[in-house]
């Protein structure tokens, strides 16, 4: 009796293991599963599923999950009963998957394809658009202002001799609005205050002239030579106005053409509503004014401006 008792239990001992073994080596094959992403951490650098313990997840392994863009290798890093938290092997890598996302499971961590994919960062993070991540400075129109200084290259006058045109140095502020009708192409149309002093020799005397001007220019954007978010522009740019002088408190005033100014800028936006610009430009003036007695005075000027300003 005893040995019957003895040989059952030896027989239901061995069924047991064999439903154990059984479940090891089927839990052992390579094999895929969908799952549903539970959390991912604020910064992307780890997430968690609804796999544990019970399910054979022990800390330190290593399979591989993947949605229909990407695949990641990762390891266990968390493990209990139910649950296990997961970061990528790569640390450059960032989390592409989203809370309650379906991901797929493969306890094959040593894929072909898989690794393949995962040695590639690219496709982790792609290359932003910057057309349309900054596409207010890349496609929709938006005003500009200005700040500048101004210098004096050369200036002649009908009524002041060569030798006593010596400086000439003054402010500018603009305000101008940019219509982008082409990526690379846009027009502006603004208005500028022009506040300069012009410094004779022989006498000693300072001569302001202010200028208040209607202005148009075209833009070309090299859009195609930059690799990032800002880019360096051409500018074409004329204007017409008003401009006034002041000589010993007797004052002169006419019409003012600027044609041409031109500019190479370099717009860098540092949010998705403002950027910061700045321009380098060379410009030519040509005053017509007119004193209290019909007197007539022409002023031809040259100058280079460096501006800074924004965009928004």
């Amino acid at each position: 009796m005893g040995y019957f008792r003895t040989l059952h239990y030896l027989i239901f001992l061995i069924g047991l293991c064999s439903i154990h073994f059984s479940t090891l080596l089927a839990a052992s094959r390579p094999h895929e599963e969908l799952m549903v992403v539970q959390t991912v951490s604020t910064d992307r650098r780890s997430f968690v599923v609804a796999k544990g313990v019970k399910d054979g997840i022990a800390t330190g392994q290593e399979v591989i999950f993947a949605n229909e863009n990407v695949s990641i290798l990762c390891r266990a890093y968390e493990v209990n009963r139910n649950y296990s938290l997961w970061r990528p092997i790569d640390k450059n890598i960032n989390i592409p998957f989203n809370k309650e996302d379906f991901i797929s499971y493969n306890s094959h961590a040593y894929g072909n394809v898989a690794l393949e994919i995962v040695g590639d960062i690219n496709n982790l993070t792609p290359e932003v658009n910057y057309d349309i991540e900054f596409r207010k400075f890349r496609s929709s129109n938006n005003f500009s202002l200005k700040a500048s200084f101004d210098q004096g290259f050369s200036q002649s006058s009908s009524d002041v001799s060569a030798d006593n045109n010596s400086k000439r140095s003054g402010f500018s502020y603009a305000l101008e609005y940019n219509f982008r009708f082409l990526p690379e192409f846009e027009m502006s149309f603004g208005g500028r205050i022009d506040n300069e002093v012009y410094r004779l020799t022989d006498p000693q005397l300072d001569i302001p002239t202010t200028r208040v001007m209607g202005t148009i220019a075209a833009t070309y954007h090299l859009m195609a030579f930059s690799k990032n978010k800002n880019n360096f522009y051409l500018t074409l740019a004329a204007g017409i106005g008003k401009s006034t002088t002041t000589v010993n408190e007797e004052t002169s005033s006419g019409i003012v053409t600027l044609l041409p100014e031109v500019r190479l800028g370099h717009i860098m936006p540092y949010s998705k509503s403002v950027a910061m610009i700045f321009e380098a430009s060379i410009e030519s003036l040509s005053a017509h004014e007119k004193f209290s007695d019909n007197t007539e005075q022409v002023t031809n000027i040259l100058s280079a401006k460096l501006t800074l300003g924004l965009r928004f």
